[in-house]
């Protein structure tokens, strides 16, 4: 049986944020149909999507809309791999960090609270294919901090700076060395970049 793994997915930019200071993406946000298709692959080898409740409410709904065949009409046409990675995120099972929301069968949403690294742990040493993990740097420090649980990081880095605003790694409070499994350069001036957490020694 192969080894489940948690693998960090998030936008950031050249400076390592992740947002603006008004928690915010930056514009413009250069993601096209190349950069999709390559995160689509990435998706594909998951079951589950971890995330903080922000992260949830601002993308989840969205491609819900759009795999329903009912997109915003305020927006672009929505492109074939846009369509596919919608359908992608609905066979998912969201896991959302939340003392607020509640449990959602129909939408594959299980909302979990307290320990998040425990919980996150006991869940990939369950059977399953790969858990991807997205949330706020106040989230993400801690679970990063816990040795074996992060595997990899799946980044889009932007050719964007920001003046303020979170950062990938703001909380984190231990040194991590990573290992570069792939990377590629896309004609909007993103690089999609994929680093293996070494093993501490």
């Amino acid at each position: 049986m192969s080894v489940r793994k948690v693998v960090v997915h998030m936008q950031v930019t050249l400076d390592g944020r992740i947002s603006n200071s008004a928690g915010l993406f930056w514009e413009p946000l250069i993601f096209g149909d190349a950069e999709t298709r390559f995160v689509n692959d990435a998706f594909r080898s998951a079951d589950t999507w971890a995330m903080s409740r922000g992260d949830y409410e601002f993308v989840v709904p969205y491609w819900e809309q759009v795999a329903a065949g009912d997109p915003p009409t305020d927006g672009e046409p929505v492109t074939a791999p846009q369509q596919e990675f919608a359908h992608l995120l609905v066979g998912l099972t969201k896991f959302v960090f939340s003392t607020t929301l509640a449990d959602d069968p129909g939408t594959r949403r299980v909302v979990i609270s307290g320990d998040i690294g425990t919980h996150l742990a006991e869940l990939k040493n369950q059977p399953g294919r790969d858990i991807v993990l997205s949330a706020g740097a106040a989230t993400l420090g801690p679970l990063a901090d816990r040795p074996g649980l992060i595997d990899e990081y799946l980044l889009v880095i932007h050719p964007a700076v920001l003046a303020a605003g979170p950062r990938l790694f703001d909380r984190l409070t231990r040194d991590l060395v990573l290992d570069l499994c792939h990377a590629q350069v896309f004609d909007g001036g993103a690089v999609i970049a994929r680093y293996r957490v070494r093993d501490p020694e």
